[in-house]
Protein backbone atom coordinates (compact mmCIF):
# COMPACT_ATOMS: atom_id res chain seq x y z
CA UNK A 1 0.00 0.00 0.00
CA UNK A 2 1.61 3.03 -1.42
CA UNK A 3 2.12 6.47 0.78
CA UNK A 4 -0.83 8.38 -0.57
CA UNK A 5 -3.62 5.60 -0.39
CA UNK A 6 -2.73 5.30 3.63
CA UNK A 7 -2.72 9.59 4.14
CA UNK A 8 -6.09 9.01 2.39
CA UNK A 9 -7.47 6.61 5.10
CA UNK A 10 -6.00 8.55 7.59
CA UNK A 11 -7.78 11.27 6.51
CA UNK A 12 -10.90 9.74 6.04
CA UNK A 13 -11.26 7.88 8.95
CA UNK A 14 -10.09 11.14 11.13
CA UNK A 15 -13.19 13.33 9.24
CA UNK A 16 -15.29 9.56 10.27
CA UNK A 17 -14.35 9.68 14.20
CA UNK A 18 -15.10 13.57 14.50
CA UNK A 19 -18.02 13.31 12.15
CA UNK A 20 -19.48 10.73 15.19
CA UNK A 21 -18.28 12.63 17.71
CA UNK A 22 -20.42 15.83 16.82
CA UNK A 23 -22.98 14.20 15.80
CA UNK A 24 -23.65 12.12 19.25
CA UNK A 25 -22.81 15.00 21.54
CA UNK A 26 -26.12 15.94 23.17
CA UNK A 27 -25.92 19.28 25.00
CA UNK A 28 -27.89 21.05 27.78
CA UNK A 29 -28.65 24.64 27.78
CA UNK A 30 -29.59 27.36 29.97
CA UNK A 31 -30.71 30.62 28.25
CA UNK A 32 -31.94 34.31 29.72
CA UNK A 33 -32.92 37.04 27.61
CA UNK A 34 -35.50 39.95 26.96
CA UNK A 35 -36.75 41.71 24.15
CA UNK A 36 -38.41 44.87 23.19
CA UNK A 37 -41.07 43.82 22.37
CA UNK A 38 -41.15 40.20 22.07
CA UNK A 39 -39.51 37.09 21.16
CA UNK A 40 -39.49 33.41 20.28
CA UNK A 41 -36.28 30.93 20.94
CA UNK A 42 -36.02 27.76 18.99
CA UNK A 43 -33.52 25.26 18.06
CA UNK A 44 -32.83 23.75 15.10
CA UNK A 45 -30.70 22.94 11.57
CA UNK A 46 -29.40 25.01 9.29
CA UNK A 47 -32.83 25.18 7.41
CA UNK A 48 -35.82 24.91 9.87
CA UNK A 49 -36.50 24.76 13.59
CA UNK A 50 -36.90 21.30 14.93
CA UNK A 51 -37.58 22.45 19.04
CA UNK A 52 -39.42 25.54 20.54
CA UNK A 53 -37.94 26.55 23.56
CA UNK A 54 -40.48 29.35 24.73
CA UNK A 55 -41.20 33.51 24.68
CA UNK A 56 -42.12 36.16 26.04
CA UNK A 57 -43.92 39.72 25.05
CA UNK A 58 -42.96 41.51 28.22
CA UNK A 59 -39.07 43.32 27.73
CA UNK A 60 -39.23 44.35 31.91
CA UNK A 61 -39.25 40.64 32.50
CA UNK A 62 -36.00 38.14 32.02
CA UNK A 63 -37.34 35.12 30.56
CA UNK A 64 -35.37 32.01 31.03
CA UNK A 65 -35.30 28.61 29.68
CA UNK A 66 -33.77 25.20 29.88
CA UNK A 67 -33.21 22.62 26.76
CA UNK A 68 -31.65 19.29 27.64
CA UNK A 69 -30.31 16.67 24.57
CA UNK A 70 -30.19 19.30 21.66
CA UNK A 71 -27.36 18.06 19.11
CA UNK A 72 -23.92 19.37 18.81
CA UNK A 73 -24.74 20.77 15.36
CA UNK A 74 -28.58 22.88 16.21
CA UNK A 75 -28.66 26.65 15.76
CA UNK A 76 -30.48 28.99 18.14
CA UNK A 77 -32.55 31.09 16.39
CA UNK A 78 -34.88 33.85 17.66
CA UNK A 79 -37.48 35.35 15.94
CA UNK A 80 -38.34 38.85 17.14
CA UNK A 81 -40.96 41.65 16.60
CA UNK A 82 -41.05 45.29 17.62
CA UNK A 83 -44.25 47.60 17.97
CA UNK A 84 -41.75 50.25 16.09
CA UNK A 85 -42.19 52.55 19.12
CA UNK A 86 -39.45 54.32 21.57
CA UNK A 87 -37.08 51.73 21.35
CA UNK A 88 -36.44 48.14 20.16
CA UNK A 89 -33.79 45.44 20.81
CA UNK A 90 -32.82 41.41 21.90
CA UNK A 91 -30.64 40.98 24.47
CA UNK A 92 -29.30 37.38 26.26
CA UNK A 93 -27.01 35.57 27.93
CA UNK A 94 -26.71 31.30 26.60
CA UNK A 95 -24.72 28.76 27.86
CA UNK A 96 -24.00 25.30 26.85
CA UNK A 97 -23.83 24.21 30.36
CA UNK A 98 -22.31 20.76 28.90
CA UNK A 99 -18.86 22.62 27.67
CA UNK A 100 -19.40 25.76 29.79
CA UNK A 101 -19.70 27.86 27.18
CA UNK A 102 -21.17 31.37 27.34
CA UNK A 103 -22.35 33.86 24.57
CA UNK A 104 -23.72 37.09 24.97
CA UNK A 105 -25.54 39.05 22.40
CA UNK A 106 -23.19 41.13 21.02
CA UNK A 107 -20.41 38.59 20.49
CA UNK A 108 -19.37 38.15 16.83
CA UNK A 109 -20.85 34.88 16.69
CA UNK A 110 -24.48 36.21 16.30
CA UNK A 111 -26.02 36.65 12.98
CA UNK A 112 -29.76 37.71 11.61
CA UNK A 113 -32.09 38.12 8.98
CA UNK A 114 -33.90 40.67 8.16
CA UNK A 115 -37.07 39.04 6.46
CA UNK A 116 -38.68 42.22 6.14
CA UNK A 117 -36.41 42.98 3.53
CA UNK A 118 -37.86 39.80 1.45
CA UNK A 119 -41.48 39.45 2.07
CA UNK A 120 -42.51 39.78 -1.24
CA UNK A 121 -39.95 36.56 -1.95
CA UNK A 122 -41.64 34.91 1.03
CA UNK A 123 -44.64 35.53 -0.14
CA UNK A 124 -45.88 37.40 3.08
CA UNK A 125 -47.84 40.75 3.69
CA UNK A 126 -45.27 43.54 3.26
CA UNK A 127 -44.96 45.18 5.03
CA UNK A 128 -44.68 42.98 7.92
CA UNK A 129 -47.27 44.70 10.89
CA UNK A 130 -46.00 46.06 13.90
CA UNK A 131 -45.53 43.48 17.16
CA UNK A 132 -46.89 40.53 15.49
CA UNK A 133 -44.33 37.75 15.88
CA UNK A 134 -43.87 35.27 12.73
CA UNK A 135 -45.44 31.25 13.29
CA UNK A 136 -42.94 28.70 13.14
CA UNK A 137 -43.97 27.87 9.89
CA UNK A 138 -43.08 31.33 8.87
CA UNK A 139 -39.79 31.31 10.71
CA UNK A 140 -38.79 28.12 9.04
CA UNK A 141 -39.55 29.54 5.24
CA UNK A 142 -37.34 32.59 6.62
CA UNK A 143 -34.73 30.45 7.29
CA UNK A 144 -34.63 27.97 4.88
CA UNK A 145 -34.55 31.24 2.19
CA UNK A 146 -31.90 32.98 4.36
CA UNK A 147 -29.99 29.67 4.40
CA UNK A 148 -30.31 28.81 0.58
CA UNK A 149 -29.19 33.00 -0.60
CA UNK A 150 -26.54 33.44 2.33
CA UNK A 151 -28.36 36.45 3.49
CA UNK A 152 -27.43 36.12 7.13
CA UNK A 153 -25.24 39.29 8.46
CA UNK A 154 -23.86 40.65 11.23
CA UNK A 155 -25.85 41.80 14.00
CA UNK A 156 -26.63 46.07 14.51
CA UNK A 157 -25.86 47.66 17.62
CA UNK A 158 -25.62 51.34 19.19
CA UNK A 159 -21.86 51.95 19.62
CA UNK A 160 -20.60 53.20 23.15
CA UNK A 161 -24.32 52.60 24.42
CA UNK A 162 -25.73 49.29 24.03
CA UNK A 163 -24.50 47.21 27.35
CA UNK A 164 -26.97 46.01 29.58
CA UNK A 165 -28.22 48.68 31.97
CA UNK A 166 -28.24 51.29 29.34
CA UNK A 167 -31.70 53.79 28.77
CA UNK A 168 -34.74 53.37 28.24
CA UNK A 169 -34.47 49.61 29.49
CA UNK A 170 -32.19 49.44 32.85
CA UNK A 171 -29.95 46.82 33.95
CA UNK A 172 -31.78 43.26 33.24
CA UNK A 173 -31.40 40.79 35.44
CA UNK A 174 -30.04 37.44 35.22
CA UNK A 175 -28.12 38.81 32.13
CA UNK A 176 -24.52 39.58 32.18
CA UNK A 177 -23.47 43.29 32.79
CA UNK A 178 -21.53 42.90 29.48
CA UNK A 179 -23.93 41.64 27.05
CA UNK A 180 -25.41 44.37 24.57
CA UNK A 181 -28.54 44.81 23.40
CA UNK A 182 -28.88 44.36 19.33
CA UNK A 183 -30.55 44.48 16.52
CA UNK A 184 -30.23 45.12 12.56
CA UNK A 185 -30.20 48.80 10.89
CA UNK A 186 -32.05 48.94 8.08
CA UNK A 187 -30.59 50.43 5.12
CA UNK A 188 -31.43 55.25 5.54
CA UNK A 189 -32.95 54.16 9.31
CA UNK A 190 -31.74 55.96 12.07
CA UNK A 191 -27.93 55.74 12.95
CA UNK A 192 -28.89 54.14 16.20
CA UNK A 193 -30.88 50.95 16.13
CA UNK A 194 -32.16 50.79 18.99
CA UNK A 195 -33.40 53.74 19.50
CA UNK A 196 -36.68 55.83 17.90
CA UNK A 197 -39.51 53.62 16.44
CA UNK A 198 -38.63 52.09 12.57
CA UNK A 199 -39.44 49.22 10.56
CA UNK A 200 -35.85 47.95 10.44
CA UNK A 201 -36.85 45.40 7.73
CA UNK A 202 -38.70 43.31 10.66
CA UNK A 203 -39.33 40.72 11.63
CA UNK A 204 -35.98 40.01 12.30
CA UNK A 205 -34.71 36.14 13.04
CA UNK A 206 -31.15 36.06 14.68
CA UNK A 207 -29.34 33.01 14.96
CA UNK A 208 -26.19 31.76 17.38
CA UNK A 209 -23.95 28.78 16.29
CA UNK A 210 -24.09 26.10 18.57
CA UNK A 211 -21.72 23.60 16.89
CA UNK A 212 -18.60 24.04 18.68
CA UNK A 213 -15.28 21.13 18.72
CA UNK A 214 -15.87 19.42 21.26
CA UNK A 215 -13.21 17.77 23.86
CA UNK A 216 -14.06 14.38 22.46
CA UNK A 217 -13.86 15.16 18.79
CA UNK A 218 -10.35 16.98 19.18
CA UNK A 219 -9.14 13.95 20.78
CA UNK A 220 -10.12 11.54 18.24
CA UNK A 221 -8.56 14.32 15.31
CA UNK A 222 -5.40 14.40 17.91
CA UNK A 223 -5.31 10.36 18.05
CA UNK A 224 -5.62 9.88 14.53
CA UNK A 225 -3.62 12.30 13.26
CA UNK A 226 -0.80 10.64 15.33
CA UNK A 227 -0.31 7.26 12.70
CA UNK A 228 -0.90 9.11 9.59
CA UNK A 229 2.27 11.66 10.46
CA UNK A 230 4.24 8.40 11.53
CA UNK A 231 3.19 7.30 8.12
CA UNK A 232 4.37 10.39 6.29
CA UNK A 233 7.77 10.23 8.08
Amino acid sequence: MNKTTLILRATIATASMASLATTAMANDWTMSLTCDNQFSLYFGTPTATNFYAGGGNNWPITYTFNATGRANSDYIYVSTASDRAVAQGLIGQFTNTTLNRTSLTGDSEWEVFPAGRYLTQLGFTNPWPANLLPTTGQVDAAIAYAQANNFWIPTSTAPGNNLNGVSPWGLRPGISAQAQWIWHAASGGPADPLRGGYNHEEFLIFRLAGAVPTPGALALLGLAAIPASRRKR
